[in-house]
């Protein structure tokens, strides 16, 4: 207790400073005082017994030192000191204050926000139990890997390889279709959601918040009435009601039950059916949630359609390779046996991997950007930092003669620079939070992005990150200047600083590191910034301006269909109440004033493959595997009119062909796969067990994916018209007065109509390539910030060579020198680092160059244009960064240089 009650007594006395200093002199002058009255009444006079008071007393200041050591700490007491020097050394030079906060800032404000991003995205485990067992397995098929070399999964595929495999602890499949929803009276609106298999939440280890899971029972055709929603949509849909059990909610014009609400903490990631299949539900997450019923035949037929993901816990101990060895032998010996006419096999995928698959590369590069940038801002403090070392050694030889301990000396610059680094890291919290949001703007497209949040724990890294940069960075010259020997430094000039050589050389490597670092950061900058132009400039054979896309979605049951393709295609009551809902929309829109032209298709353009078919010839039948493979999109009159897809030959679709034979048009890539021989037109092909006549050759227009122009055939809507149409109208009208427009006009129609898309065709392209354009934007972004950190680092040397140097200009001009010769001795220190650095920038850029080449578009890794003109780009600006210096250097007054002499 006597230890604890000293501990906390001399820390309260830093608080009571100045009472007890009183306290201490009033108590040295009584002292004094009785001394001098005693000496007094032993016979001495006042001034001599003063003065013998004062001789037995000792001396007055040191006692009072004494006495302040042992009532306070003092460690924290010189701390506190060298605090209050620091502020005055960093307030007398603001400006290389505020250059070291700022860089500080940016620095590590720049890596937090982009690792906020990694971390959410790639790196944050699912809250699932034992995520790291979850999997994604895939199946593909030997003769369509040329297209596509991962599918969907089959339904019996599926289940024979549940029930056999001995790797898999349970599996569960899924669909993700849209589902329409309505509580009210209202038109209805779209929600996403999933068809899942009765035991998916139990496979994902999660459990509801409220009421139960699904039954067995309940996938079973007119017993899948039941719902489970997610906490947001119990929220949403009905404002957190306790009693929502019970309670109904029309699905597709359905009434069903809800019978669970999912856990706050539930997040389930956007998934697709086809890898690199766009979604184009309005939230990023899930929200409803069904049973699914497998149709009849998919229950029975081995190599029937491949519709479903399939989402498997592992056992214990099981790694991914052994469950993919297991897998993919099981299939192989069924198809086997079951003598199926392809070739399949199995493909096992870490979860996360299949979230993230398309975005992780771009995702570490920009963090890989990022910590370059990071790393330049090390090396920019370093030399700022060796620069006021050099500038203050004669202050720290002064204080050393004057008796200041190296521990002492060495305490003040730790003090100094962890006052630097805690500002700097404010800052950089406060740019951390700008660019997070920055960063959520321009990726708002990529998966778990409604994650992405900073939190405590990241900030006070950002904080430890900027302290540890300005320690580390700070204490090195601080540690190089302490072993200079003080009289060598007094009697040094100004402009002579004991090791200028040593100083200089650090310099110079450091610069070399700047220089690497921003050549390979603009090379990769110019890579993906010149992929993205051809991307977005080359020849998509259709014209997006003007153009607004509405999807909607009929799933009410007047309008459903038997499931499969019928007997009779497309006459049965659905197929003709669908064909009746899109002929008399097309009419209402025409209607609509300032439309030039409307069309419908199946598909919202640029969103990717949708539906894959062989392409068929009944007069020239192939084997499996030799069959030509296409997408499908229906579409009517006016489609090509409305997108400006040029028809190269034939004719479009006309009204008269609905009492005609069936007819197809054909992509001229589709025509040459199909009939390399000849002439397409007049020809047929065989789709669902209908023979179409090829009467039109289109171009191939990118609809799919602006990277690929893939086959496509276009089959007339009014033979199976779709259940989510899509309307184009192309307009000069902007979206904010035609999007209205359409909405009313479709709702004329059918009021319980859902339209869960109303989007400008301009902005859906520019939502296809959102991920490339945050490749872009943000290496630009780090691209930037690198060449101004290289051309501070290169002005800030040849600065400081140049004060060195001084003296010596002004001999060599009064010697009769030339201003060219002392441009050429400024700029001889620099150019081999220079040089150096642009060797090893290079070299770096060649690395990520191949690492990243599949980040490319129609431009080579070693695209010469890309690296000349990212290296003439920084020698260009280097150099204006170098007039200042050089103008300095050849102005020199040689009389004042010889006077300082």
């Amino acid at each position: 207790m006597d230890f604890i009650r000293m501990v906390l007594s001399r820390c309260g006395s830093l608080f009571r400073r100045e009472r007890l200093d009183s306290e201490l002199d009033e108590e040295v002058r009584s002292h004094i005082a009785f001394a001098t009255e005693e000496f007094v009444a032993r016979g001495m006079s006042q001034p001599e017994a003063r003065r013998m008071a004062l001789r037995e007393f000792g001396g007055v200041a040191q006692v009072k030192e004494r006495y302040r050591i042992v009532r306070g700490v003092p460690f924290l007491d010189s701390l506190v000191q060298d605090m209050r020097y620091a502020l005055r050394q960093l307030r007398k030079s603001l400006g290389f204050s505020l250059t070291v906060v700022l860089t500080l800032a940016l620095g590590v404000g720049s890596v937090t926000a982009v690792f906020s991003v990694v971390n959410a995205v790639l790196i944050k485990p699912y809250a699932f139990r034992d995520a790291e067992r979850i999997v994604v397995w895939r199946e593909s098929i030997r003769e369509m890997e040329r297209v596509n070399p991962l599918l969907p999964d089959n339904y019996r595929h599926y289940l024979n390889l549940k029930n056999h495999a001995s790797s898999i602890e349970d599996a569960a499949i899924l669909q993700n279709p849209v589902f329409s929803i309505s509580t009210e009276l209202d038109h209805p609106h779209m929600a996403e959601g999933l068809a899942v298999s009765p035991n998916f939440f139990s496979v994902l280890g999660v459990g509801p918040a409220l009421g139960r899971d699904f039954r067995d029972e309940e996938a079973q055709t007119g017993r899948d009435t039941e719902v489970i929603l997610t906490w947001g949509a119990w929220q949403r849909l009905f404002h957190g009601d306790p009693l929502v059990l019970g309670k109904t909610l029309r699905v597709g014009g359905v009434a069903e039950t809800v019978i669970g609400v999912l856990p706050k903490s539930f997040r389930f990631p956007v998934v697709s059916m086809m890898p690199g299949e766009a979604t184009h539900a309005s939230t990023e997450r899930y929200e409803v949630f069904k049973p699914l019923v497998p149709l009849p035949e998919e229950l029975t037929v081995n190599d029937a359609d491949f519709n479903y993901l399939v989402v498997a816990r592992l056992k214990r101990g099981v790694s991914i390779e052994q469950a993919q060895s297991e897998l993919d032998g099981i299939e192989k010996s069924t198809a086997a046996a079951d003598h199926l006419p392809i070739h399949v096999s199995v493909v096992v995928l870490p979860f996360a991997k299949e979230i993230t698959g398309d975005v992780s590369k771009p995702l570490w590069l920009s963090l890989a950007a990022v910590m370059g940038v990071l790393l330049m801002t090390c090396v920019n403090l370093a030399n700022l930092q060796i620069a006021r070392s050099a500038v203050r050694e004669r202050e720290t030889a002064l204080r050393s003669a004057l008796g200041a301990g190296r521990v002492r000396l060495l305490q003040g610059v730790l003090v100094e620079n962890l006052l630097l680094g805690m500002i700097g890291g404010l800052g950089g919290v406060g740019f951390a939070v700008v660019g997070e949001r920055l960063l959520m703007s321009a990726a708002a497209s990529l998966p778990r992005m409604n994650e992405v949040h900073l939190n405590i724990p990241m900030l006070a890294f950002t904080l430890l990150l900027a302290m540890g940069t300005a320690l580390a960075f700070g204490v090195i010259p601080a540690l190089r200047s302490l072993r200079v020997l003080p009289q060598s430094a007094l009697q040094s000039g100004s402009t002579r600083i004991s090791g200028d050589r040593h100083t200089m050389s650090s310099r110079k490597v450091l610069v070399a590191i700047e220089v690497g670092c921003s050549v390979a950061l603009l090379i990769v900058t110019g890579l993906i910034a010149r992929s993205f132009a051809h991307l977005m400039t080359q020849d998509r054979q259709f014209n997006s301006q003007h153009v607004v896309v509405a999807r909607t979605d009929l799933s009410a049951p007047r309008y459903s269909s038997p499931q499969g393709v019928p007997d009779n295609f497309g006459s049965d009551a659905g197929s003709k109440a669908r064909a009746e809902m899109i002929d008399r929309t097309l009419d209402r829109l025409r209607s609509i004033p300032g439309v030039q032209s409307v069309a419908i298709t199946n598909v919202i353009p640029v969103s990717g493959d949708m539906s894959e078919d062989n392409l068929v010839r009944p007069d020239h039948p192939l084997a499996p595997g030799e069959v030509p493979i296409a997408d499908r999109r229906f579409s009517g009159p006016g489609y090509f009119n409305t997108m400006e897809i040029p028809i190269l030959a034939g004719r479009d679709f006309t009204q008269q062909d609905r009492a005609n034979p069936r007819v197809t048009i054909l992509s001229e890539k589709a025509a040459k796969a199909a009939f390399p021989n000849g002439d397409a037109l007049g020809h047929t092909i065989e789709h669902w067990g209908q023979i179409y006549t090829v009467v039109g050759i289109a171009a191939d227009a990118r609809i799919n994916d602006l990277k690929r122009d893939v086959p496509i055939f276009y089959l007339p809507y009014w033979d199976f018209p779709p259940a989510n149409p899509v309307f184009l109208v192309r307009s000069a009208q902007g979206i904010e007065t035609l999007g209205p427009a359409m909405r009313q006009g479709i709702w004329s129609v059918d009021p319980d109509i859902s339209i869960p898309t109303v989007i400008a065709l301009d902005a859906q392209v520019n939502e296809s390539v959102a991920t490339e354009r945050f490749q872009a934007l943000i290496l630009s972004g780090f691209g930037g910030a690198a060449l101004i950190l290289a051309v501070i680092g290169i002005y800030g040397i040849l600065a400081y060579s140049v004060t060195q140097k001084t003296t010596e200009f002004g001999i060599r001009i009064a010697l009769g020198s030339s201003k060219g010769k002392l441009v050429r001795l400024a700029l001889g220190g620099i150019a081999l680092p220079v040089g150096f650095g642009v060797l090893m920038g290079l070299f770096v850029a060649f690395l990520m160059a191949r690492w990243i080449g599949s980040l490319l578009y129609e431009t080579s890794s070693l695209d010469p244009w890309s690296i000349g003109m990212s290296i003439a780009v920084l020698l260009i600006v280097s150099s204006l960064a170098a007039l200042a210096p050089m103008r300095r250097a050849i102005s020199v007054d040689p009389m004042s240089c010889l006077r300082s002499e």
